[in-house]
């Protein structure tokens, strides 16, 4: 299977069980429904840009394992979410997950590889954020729990498509440096962008 049916296959699962997942339930419209959380990180660009550079750095770490990084970010994804629904403060919310877009397109640039433990912290700080800063967008309404259990699938979708991807990229390659160019770019346009609005 090519990497484009690959890539429809991914998008359309969810669209197809639209109507099981997003319905009401018990008289209750969900406006942030599991269908809802799976398609927020294809379709929040930050969320996008910072999930698919961790998964294209996790696959060259330096002796470690393709799979203890992604459970690290997913794990903290949902610990920020918790902090939000918890109701504890966090600041800087969205300039802090632009500032992590910038800083993993930034980490690709130079083609090396990382070591474990380092990017398992830095993704599990910016999973916090990012797991916060989204939570925001679902804790208020009738699904949370739903929503919350779609973003993680989503997430965790889009990390495989990025780890896919990294395997058929050489880190050093003009590829990888160039997808990590236009990640810090894009980055920098959020974090501009989180400033002023």
């Amino acid at each position: 299977m090519s990497f484009a049916r690959n890539l429809w296959a991914i998008f359309l699962i969810p669209l197809l069980t639209q109507q099981a997942w997003a319905g009401p339930v018990d008289g209750l419209v969900a406006r942030n429904s599991f269908l809802d959380g799976v398609l927020h990180p294809w379709f929040g660009i930050d969320h996008l840009l910072a999930t698919l550079a961790i998964g294209l750095l996790v696959v060259h770490v330096e002796k470690g394992s393709t799979i203890a990084v992604p459970i690290v970010f997913l794990s903290s994804l949902m610990a920020g979410a918790g902090l939000n629904g918890s109701g504890i403060w966090l600041p800087w919310g969205e300039p802090i997950v632009a500032f992590s877009v910038i800083l993993l397109g930034v980490a690709l640039i130079p083609g090396r590889r990382y070591p474990e433990l380092l990017l398992a912290v830095a993704v599990a700080l910016f999973g916090i954020f990012q797991g916060y800063v989204h939570g925001r967008e679902s804790l208020a309404d009738s699904l949370p729990l739903a929503y919350l259990f779609g973003l993680l699938l989503g997430t965790g979708l889009l990390l495989g498509l990025g780890i896919w991807i990294g395997h058929w990229i050489e880190p050093a390659s003009k590829v990888s440096r160039s997808i990590g160019v236009a990640i810090a770019l894009a980055g920098l346009g959020l974090f501009i962008y989180s400033l002023v609005a």
